[in-house]
């Protein structure tokens, strides 16, 4: 199944016009799926850095980010380029959603939201570095209304500027 799922990935990166990205089959670094839950939490000092999920909270921090990354062995680098999938798609809103929805944010909830927005509203469905173009016009206080939907792991990339290096690495560069 893990090389169903990366050929499907690298098939879609290209398929939006990314870059072909070669697979090699035959995954032998786990035998059984990850469980619902992370084997360990991982914490750093401040509030929003708790990891104890599989996948990561929208609301991590930079620290938080660095933690879940780092223990599935990617460098800062790395995961900036991997949040750069945030160019493509599009994610549940809350706006114009019932209170009684507001109130629980339960999957029904979600999964019947009215609106799904791009993070980056000028292509959602192609590949480009246009989410840290955006990411930099963000920081700089330069961003229109509308024209980026970030959640805050997005915003974390240029609030801290170990992090920002790398946005302005792959804002300047699409093939870097």
């Amino acid at each position: 199944l893990a090389d169903c799922i990366a050929l499907a990935g690298a098939e879609a990166v290209e398929s939006a016009g990314g870059p072909s990205i070669r697979i090699r089959l035959g995954r032998r670094d786990a035998t059984e799926a990850d469980s619902k839950k992370r084997m360990r939490t991982l914490h750093s000092d401040t509030d929003r850095s708790l990891v104890d999920t599989t996948l990561p909270s929208a609301g991590l921090d930079s620290d938080g980010l660095r933690l879940y990354f780092g223990a599935l062995g990617l460098s800062d680098e790395q995961f900036v380029a991997l949040c750069g999938a945030h160019d493509l798609g599009r994610h549940v809103t809350l706006l114009g959603m019932p209170k009684s929805c507001l109130k629980t944010l339960t999957r029904e909830c979600l999964e019947a939201a009215p609106v799904l927005m791009p993070f980056v509203s000028e292509d959602p469905d192609g590949f480009s570095n246009t989410y840290f173009k955006k990411l930099i016009k963000w920081n700089d206080r330069k961003v229109k209304l509308g024209e980026v939907a970030f959640i805050p792991t997005d915003v974390d990339l240029v609030v801290d500027s170990e992090l920002r290096k790398y946005v302005t690495k792959f804002a300047k560069n699409k093939a870097a």
